[in-house]
C-alpha cells in the first residue's frame, strides 16, 4: 500500500481509495491548475498525498485519464501543438512510462477506428470517403490489419450479413455480386468460420433461381458450371452441388436438341429407312387398352429421325411422327409416354423400364417434340424456326413469372409454354409465354 508524503492523515482517509475516487481527485487536481507546465513532478502526489491507495488502482486511474485526453486530442486525426504539449505535461505528471504511453495511444486509434467504422456501415453502405478516412485512421494511429479486423470484427460481419441479404432480394445471387461479398470478407478478414455462422435460408430455392436464370437464357455457357460451383461453395450447400450439375449438364443436351442436334447411335439396318438416322433406343413396355383389357408387350422402342419403330417379340409397328396428333408424359409413378396418332398403329402408352431418370424422360420428351415438329415443317436444323423465343423475351417472362411454375409453383424443371400453341397460330411473344414445370407442361401438351 502506498501513502501520500503529508504525515498526517485525517481519520476520514483511512480507507483505500478506488480507481473512479483517484480519477475524480486527479481531474479536480487538474482543473485547478492555471499552468501544468510550472507544475512540479510532485504535483498530484500532492493531491492524492492524505490517501491510502495501491499502486495498480493508481496505474489504473492514471490510464484512464490519459485515454480520456489523448481521445479528445486525437479523434480528429490531428494533434495540434498545443494539444501534444498538454499531452506531454499529463504523462509527465501522471507519471506514466514510455511503453505504457504507446499502449494506450494504440488502444485508443483502435476505439476510435471501431466507432468510425461502425458509424460508416450503419446504413448498409460504405462510401469511398468512409473507405479513405478508416484508411487515413489506420495510418494515422500506425494499426495493425490483424488488430483492426479483431476490433470490428461483429460489426463486419452484420454489415457483411446486411449486404447478403440485400443481394438475396430478387432470389438470386450473381457472381458479382459474390466477388463482391468475397472482397468484403477478405477485406475485413472475415474468416470461413465467420461466414458459417450466418443462417442462409432457401439454399436450394437460390440454386434452384441461378439455375432458372441459366436455362431463361436458352443456352449453356462456358463459365456457366464453374458458376454454380462457386455458389454452392459460397452457400455452404455442397450436399446440393451434385443435381445441380446433373441438371445443367441435362439442359446442355436439351439446348442441343432443340437446336436439332440429336445424338445419333449405331443400328442395325432393318431399324431404319435408307438415309435415316437413330437417336435413341429405349427398353419399354407397349401398353394398350383393347376393349376392357389392358394388352401389355415388352421390346423396344427406336426413336429415329423419320419415325418411332416399336420392335417386340411377338409384335412390332412404326408411327409416323407427323402422325402424332398429341403426346403426354408422366413423370410420377409409372414413367411412360403417351401417344395419341391419326392413324395406324402405335397409340398408346409406352412405359420405360428399370429405374427411369426423370432427365431421360425429359430428353426423350423435347426429342421426339422436336422431329414432330420438324415433319410439319415447323423446326430446321440450323434454322431458327418459329418457336425460337430471343433472349430479351425470354429474360423478360422469367422474371415476370418469378422463375417458377405458373399452375403449381415448383421451381425446379421449368420450360416455356406458348399458351396458345404454335401448331395452332400462336406466336412467340411475351403474353403468349408462361413458364410451366415439366410435370405441368406434359399434362397441357397441344392444349389452350
Amino acid at each position: 500500500m502506498t501513502r501520500g508524503k503529508k504525515d498526517t492523515v485525517s481519520e476520514n482517509h483511512n480507507s483505500e481509495l478506488s480507481a473512479s475516487q483517484i480519477q475524480n481527485i486527479i481531474y479536480v487536481a487538474l482543473n485547478e491548475s492555471k499552468d501544468l507546465t510550472s507544475e512540479s513532478e510532485d504535483f498530484i502526489d500532492y493531491a492524492i498525498g492524505d490517501y491510502a491507495y495501491s499502486p495498480d488502482t493508481y496505474l489504473k486511474a492514471a490510464s484512464a485519464i490519459y485515454r480520456e485526453i489523448y481521445y479528445r486530442c486525437a479523434k480528429d486525426l490531428e494533434l495540434t501543438s498545443k494539444e501534444s504539449s498538454l499531452l506531454s505535461h499529463v504523462i509527465r505528471l501522471l507519471k506514466l512510462g514510455d511503453d505504457l504511453v504507446t499502449q494506450l495511444d494504440y488502444e485508443i486509434g483502435l476505439m476510435i477506428y471501431k466507432k468510425i467504422f461502425r458509424e460508416a456501415v450503419s446504413d448498409g453502405d460504405l462510401s469511398e470517403a468512409e473507405q479513405e478516412l478508416l484508411e487515413s485512421t489506420s495510418d494515422f494511429f500506425k494499426l495493425r490489419k490483424r488488430d483492426i479486423n479483431k476490433a470490428i470484427s461483429k460489426q463486419a460481419l452484420s454489415y457483411y450479413s446486411f449486404l447478403l441479404a440485400n443481394s438475396l432480394n430478387d432470389g438470386i445471387l450473381s457472381q458479382d455480386e459474390m466477388e463482391k461479398l468475397a472482397l468484403v470478407a477478405h477485406r475485413f478478414g472475415l474468416t470461413q468460420k465467420d461466414l458459417k455462422k450466418l443462417s442462409v435460408p432457401n439454399k436450394k430455392e437460390i440454386l434452384a433461381s441461378a439455375l432458372g436464370s441459366i436455362k431463361a437464357r436458352g443456352e449453356i455457357l462456358e463459365g456457366d458450371e464453374e458458376y454454380i460451383r462457386s455458389l454452392a461453395n459460397f452457400l455452404n450447400a455442397q450436399d446440393l452441388l451434385k443435381p445441380c450439375l446433373m441438371d445443367l449438364e441435362l439442359y446442355t443436351h436439351i439446348f442441343e436438341i432443340r437446336k436439332g442436334n440429336l445424338p445419333i447411335l449405331e443400328s442395325h439396318d432393318f431399324i431404319l429407312q435408307p438415309g435415316e438416322k437413330l437417336h435413341y433406343s429405349v427398353r419399354i413396355t407397349y401398353q394398350k387398352k383393347m376393349g376392357s383389357k389392358l394388352k401389355k408387350k415388352n421390346g423396344t422402342l427406336y426413336i429415329g429421325s423419320r419415325r418411332l419403330r416399336f420392335v417386340g417379340l411377338h409384335q412390332s409397328h412404326e408411327v409416323k411422327y407427323k402422325n402424332i396428333f398429341d403426346i403426354k408424359f408422366h413423370v410420377q409413378r409409372s414413367p411412360r409416354l403417351s401417344l395419341s396418332v391419326s392413324s395406324g398403329a402405335g397409340g398408346g402408352d409406352y412405359l420405360l423400364q428399370g429405374k427411369v431418370d426423370p432427365g431421360m424422360l425429359f430428353e426423350l420428351q423435347e426429342a421426339i417434340m422436336f422431329l414432330i415438329r420438324k415433319s410439319r415443317g415447323l423446326e430446321k436444323k440450323g434454322i431458327r424456326g418459329s418457336r425460337y423465343i430471343p433472349d430479351d423475351i425470354r429474360s423478360e417472362v422469367w422474371y415476370r413469372d418469378g422463375g417458377r411454375c405458373v399452375i403449381c409453383n415448383a421451381s425446379e424443371y421449368l420450360e416455356f409454354d406458348h399458351i396458345i400453341p404454335i401448331s395452332k397460330g400462336g406466336s412467340s411473344s411475351a403474353d403468349n409465354l408462361q413458364i410451366l414445370c415439366r410435370k405441368c407442361n406434359s399434362e397441357k401438351s397441344d392444349t389452350i
